[in-house]
């Protein structure tokens, strides 16, 4: 015991670190959702011109990468020039409403993880963006927020991609010898990590007490894959729920939930295909 609050009292230094964006980081990230974004697996450039229309209308019928990215840029320079204001109020607020919960969260997750951060991981980075779709930088450890977003989803997507980071920190624990370019778009590692972050939100009691009991599901054209009629969250949450009962390693529910994934995995994945 005494060496896990040890443990604990290193790992709690952790912060996450709220910044302002810069306008190159904003410009690649509008123009790789919103360039040819039909090569993606999930098209997001509508959600993106809903939030900005202008952006739609400025590189409508562009063809060409470079002059795609130039008037991104030149668009995202302005608009963070004139809303700079509210950017910087909804940093500061997201800062102040993260730290109000961030030590409780990272006590409990760190400890159900089994990982200790002291010494490697001393910040993460949130970006307070213009951008409405949060991307997250695994070899980073850093993720965007959409600055229009209130304290509470803020909150929520914190959560989110921090399980994402511990979670493929957890994985190289246990398979070493990975290549981390799985761990995003479109491979498999990455599906698994994106289903199984929602059963850890919605079953985790600290987690449910700082989100307010929200409960979470996979992304909407996912929904209606089903595992022996349960869907991806009510599957793979039966695993996580009797990981939590036992008290069993996490090691151990990491590797249960990939075993199961690969067992079904024509299922999930030719049911993504269909979207």
């Amino acid at each position: 015991m005494e060496n896990l609050d040890k443990k604990l009292d290193k790992i709690s230094i952790i912060e996450v670190e709220f910044e302002l964006p810069s306008a190159k980081n904003e410009a690649g990230m509008l123009m790789y959702f919103c360039y040819n974004p039909k090569s993606n697996i999930l098209d997001w450039s509508e959600t993106v011109y809903k939030y900005h229309p202008k952006l739609k209308e400025i590189v409508a019928g562009i063809k060409d990468k470079d002059e795609f990215y130039n008037k991104c840029y030149e668009y995202v320079e302005n608009y963070i020039k004139e809303n700079h204001k509210e950017i910087k109020k909804a940093r500061d607020s997201f800062e102040k409403s993260w730290n109000e919960v961030g030590g409780k969260f990272f006590q409990n997750i760190l400890k159900d993880f089994d990982i200790n951060l002291s010494g490697e991981i001393k910040k993460i980075k949130a970006i307070v963006s213009i951008n409405p779709i949060c991307p997250r930088n695994i070899d980073k450890w850093s993720y965007n927020l959409f600055y229009k977003s209130p304290s509470s989803r803020m909150r929520e997507i914190s959560i989110h991609e921090i399980i994402h980071f511990l979670h493929f920190k957890k994985w190289l624990e246990i398979f070493p010898d990975y290549d981390k370019k799985t761990f995003n778009s479109p491979y498999s590692e990455w599906v698994l990590s994106e289903i199984l972050v929602i059963p850890i939100m919605n079953n985790n009691k600290t987690i449910q007490e700082i989100v307010k009991n929200s409960n979470f599901n996979v992304y909407n054209e996912w929904q209606s894959i089903k595992i022996m009629g349960k869907s991806l969250p009510e599957y793979f949450g039966e695993i996580y729920k009797e990981h939590l009962e036992k008290k069993a390693a996490f090691d151990d529910f990491i590797k249960k939930s990939w075993e199961e994934y690969n067992k079904h995995k024509d299922v999930i994945e030719s049911g993504m295909k269909k979207f």
